[in-house]
């Protein structure tokens, strides 16, 4: 969560350099080419940099409610043709999904659930059953409990930490994630096993998409860089 010092508006958070990697390669079993990502709490912007990056053929949308991580998200973003300017969403608020305007086929979001408040998971769950077509997948990487026993004692320790510094933070139960899910047609599929006791969740939307399709924009080929 640390973010050390900017050269300009670009920030550096260090966990995004120990964890990009790792994450990047799950992130090539999903990927399609001319998929769109929206990436939600992108923070500093690096692993939509590195994401982009190394998938040329995926449109990469980060976003933050802090306007200065979405600073630091345009800075490192610029010179690549596939990411696009961030977006000011907050998934605790009203209908934030309607700032979306581009279709999205997958969402993600890293380590966002547990240095937030509670209610974020049920926003970012409404969001992912309006935004996303049937069999579309939200990824949630972080710490995650599950059945309500940490995957490591470190988890554990660092869940304590959290609730010290913020008593509406907290590691999140998979069982908690799952139920809210349900509630908006987002299915959870499976855990994926990750370095240093993280995991990424996987959850898929299942019925019928809850918000209207808006006809899709002509997208110019080259944006600039």
């Amino acid at each position: 969560m640390t973010t050390t010092a900017p050269r300009g508006d670009k920030l550096h958070a260090p966990a995004a350099v120990r964890n990009g990697e790792a994450i990047l390669e799950e992130l090539r079993i999903f990927r399609r080419a001319g998929m769109r990502v929206l990436e939600i709490a992108s923070g500093p912007g690096q692993h939509a940099a590195l994401f982009a990056g190394a998938l040329p053929d995926v449109a990469w949308r980060p976003s933050d409610p802090d306007p200065r991580m979405r600073a630091s998200e345009a800075s490192w973003g610029a010179g690549l043709a596939n990411v696009a300017p961030p977006l000011d969403l907050d998934v605790t608020d009203n209908a934030w999904w309607e700032a979306v305007e581009d279709p999205v086929d997958l969402m993600i979001s890293i380590n966002m659930l547990h240095c937030t408040a509670r209610e974020t998971i049920g926003g970012l769950m409404a969001g992912a059953g309006a935004l996303l077509d049937p069999g579309s997948v939200l990824l949630l990487y972080g710490p995650f409990a599950f059945n309500g026993v940490h995957s490591a004692a470190s988890n554990r320790s660092f869940d304590r930490m959290l609730r010290q510094q913020n008593p509406s933070w907290g590691v999140r139960d998979l069982n908690d994630i799952a139920a809210a899910g349900h509630e908006h047609g987002m299915a959870f599929e499976r855990s994926i096993d990750m370095p240093a006791n993280n995991h990424i969740l996987v959850l898929r939307r299942i019925g019928r998409r809850s918000r209207p399709i808006r006809p899709e924009r002509d997208v110019p080929e080259d944006r600039g860089a």
